[in-house]
């Protein structure tokens, strides 16, 4: 007989301000303000606009857990969640 995969659990992740943060880690992953999700990482940064969802892994070695955002301006809200 076969094992079952492991599911991913999903948890909800907090903020604080405007700091998306790993759910795990608490690292800092992006921030969100009027004009969207940035990202900041070395030399690049991105910036996401409108409704997005988004994967996001964290940054850190010993880490690594997968972040999960969905954003709808038009539900005026953000949910996120974490799979680990």
């Amino acid at each position: 007989m076969l094992a079952e995969k492991p599911r991913a659990k999903e948890v909800t992740m907090n903020t604080t301000d405007n700091e998306v943060r790993c759910k795990a880690c608490r690292s800092l992953l992006a921030k969100i303000d009027v004009t969207g999700l940035t990202i900041l990482r070395g030399g690049l940064q991105a910036t996401i606009e409108g409704n997005f969802h988004v994967t996001l892994q964290c940054y850190l070695p010993h880490c690594r857990s997968v972040n999960i955002l969905n954003f709808s301006k038009e539900r005026c809200g953000i949910e996120f969640r974490a799979a680990r």
